[in-house]
């Protein structure tokens, strides 16, 4: 007897047991930090139970669904509805291993193994590792801490003794959140549900017709980017751990770092002496500096022009629009920044020139490509310049198809390419033409209404959510020694770090827990909510809701006046 075609919510859970059971796999990598460091076995069912879990569900589900059944295409907005759940799962994947440190038994009776997190903070702090944002609540313990007189740093740990598994999961997260979690599905299974999804992702472009072949040559320039940088970071000076890591966290543009003071303990509080494979000195921390911005500019750049670099076509990449108009922010920004640091620095203080350069240019770059990584000590003393810059260039964020957020260059740069076609040719005659071409991704294209459209629907739609999120940040108590205008600043500043990806806090987390212990948790939910809802950029979810609210009602109403006897 031939089964029922799968469709509809069917189809939908029958594919989210597929990535279930990827998500499974992917929760299980970070075991792979026991070969070097086998001292932290005791924690390894924290990954286990959760992996086996995705696997398990995930294998009923697509067998008792749709495998042996003719699979139909999604119906309008059901590929959102699929996207959504499969970021949901994936967040509540990652957060179990944190979360499940509490349990003892998991963890062969020792107490010392919990990170001490609660649910919330586990899915704040999943969610801010796959979207690739950076804002941690990551426990201060469970970093490394001392002079790393171990090249793999095993001597390192500040009282936790399972922190490198820990530290690589995070790290993980963002190079998996980063590429996409249905792109890297796509380079392994392609069928041609996955066209719908790859779109609804974020990922606009296709190098070659051939989906699957695109997806894994976008997945293996982003995987040779983490061994460059890997290898780059070591030779400057990082341990072969914290090397891998940082270059994931780098080029995912997210912000996660082994070190409670992220790139600032390498770049300038490193203690002088032997680590990792040389002698640390200044020049090792401008090296890391260096690197990490590479990192930072390449992961903001869209995988798909990298291709275009790959190959020579050098003209083709320098002359789109996205690279023009990334150039061009930049320099203003790390003009600006420079400039402000130099006289502005800690409340009028005022830092030297090759300083302040410093200082500017990776805050610039950092802000630019929603990063989060920082070689500054305190984002509060470079001053209102930087803070008002830093907002411009984190909203407007990366590339299209780049790992990171905002509202992406090119929506951007042909907003402004339209405001200046309407002021030069607001007073031409009727008869003029008017070209509006854009180079995009290698081709000189007529630019469409479409796109105009998309991108000025977009941006007002973040400008939105953006103001509604800050103004519930701003509705929950503040804290004490925060005044009513310092805290307007900081709720808007905050909520837009969420959205954008960025991770360059302003928020004394630990400080509101201690205070307002309630409170604390309407703060992170909310945060929580900016990332997802950023990452995703709010269409699909508008769109999913639309499918599991809107459209039963409507059918429910159709249905019913079907039903009802006709008058005559």
């Amino acid at each position: 007897m031939k089964k029922e075609p799968a469709k509809g919510f069917r189809l939908i859970f029958g594919y989210l047991g597929l990535f279930l059971a990827f998500e499974g796999i992917v929760i299980l990598f970070p075991l792979l930090m026991l070969l070097f460091y086998p001292g932290e076995w005791k924690v390894f069912l924290d990954f286990l139970v959760p992996a086996a879990f995705d696997i398990g569900i995930g294998i009923l589900l697509y067998k008792l669904l749709v495998a042996g059944r003719e699979k139909m295409r999604f119906r309008p907005k059901e590929d959102s509805v699929l996207l959504v759940i499969i970021w949901i799962a994936a967040i509540l994947s990652g957060a179990f291993p944190f979360f499940l440190t509490q349990v003892s038994w998991l963890n062969f009776g020792d107490a010392n193994a919990s990170l001490g997190m609660s649910f919330s903070e586990s899915f704040f702090e999943a969610t801010s590792g796959f979207t690739t944002t950076g804002l941690t609540l990551f426990p201060s313990k469970a970093y490394l801490d001392g002079t790393l007189s171990s090249p793999l740093g095993v001597d390192s740990c500040s009282g936790y003794g399972y922190a490198h598994v820990f530290l690589f999961h995070r790290a993980f997260m963002q190079f998996i959140g980063g590429v996409g979690l249905v792109l890297l599905l796509t380079s392994i299974i392609s069928n041609r549900q996955n066209f719908k999804l790859y779109f609804a992702e974020g990922h606009n472009d296709q190098i070659v017709p051939n989906l699957g072949k695109s997806a894994k040559i976008i997945f293996l320039v982003y995987s040779g980017w983490v061994v460059a940088g890997s290898l780059g970071l070591w030779l400057a000076g990082m341990p072969p751990f914290e090397a891998v890591c940082h270059s994931m966290g780098c080029l995912a543009t997210g912000g996660f770092s082994t070190r409670a003071e992220g790139i600032y303990f390498f770049s300038q509080k490193m203690p002088l002496g032997e680590i990792s494979n040389l002698s640390y000195s200044v020049a090792s921390g401008i090296g890391i500096e260096i690197i990490s911005c590479i990192l930072m500019i390449a992961g903001a750049i869209s995988l798909v022009l990298h291709t275009f670099a790959l190959r020579g076509k050098f003209k083709d990449f320098f002359g789109d629009i996205e690279i023009i108009f990334f150039g061009a922010l930049l320099v203003i920004g790390i003009t600006v920044c420079t400039s402000s640091i130099t006289y502005l620095y800690n409340d009028g203080m005022g830092l030297d020139f090759l300083t302040s350069l410093r200082y500017g240019a990776y805050y610039t770059i950092s802000s630019a490509t929603t990063s989060g990584f920082a070689n500054f000590p305190s984002i509060f003393k470079l001053g209102p310049v930087c803070f008002f810059m830093g907002w411009i260039l984190m909203t407007i964020g990366g590339g299209m198809g780049s790992t990171s957020g905002g509202l992406k260059q090119y929506r951007v740069g042909i907003l402004g390419k339209e405001f200046y076609w309407f002021l030069r040719y607001h007073d031409s005659s009727e008869r003029t033409i008017s070209p509006r071409v854009v180079r995009r991704l290698g081709v000189v294209k007529q630019l469409s209404d479409e796109s105009v459209k998309e991108a000025r629907n977009y941006t007002i739609l973040s400008l939105v959510v953006t103001s509604l999120g800050a103004m519930a940040l701003m509705f929950l108590p503040r804290l004490p020694y925060i005044s009513q205008g310092d805290w307007f600043q900081r709720c808007f500043y905050e909520f837009m770090n969420g959205f954008t990806s960025n991770g360059l806090s302003m928020m004394d987390y630990v400080g509101y827990k201690a205070a307002h212990p309630i409170a604390y948790q309407g703060f992170i939910w909310i945060e929580t909510s900016a990332m997802f809802f950023g990452r995703l950029e709010i269409l699909p979810i508008i769109f999913a809701l639309w499918r599991f609210i809107i459209d039963p009602i409507r059918e429910a109403r159709l249905n019913s006046k079907k039903a009802r006897p006709s008058l005559d």
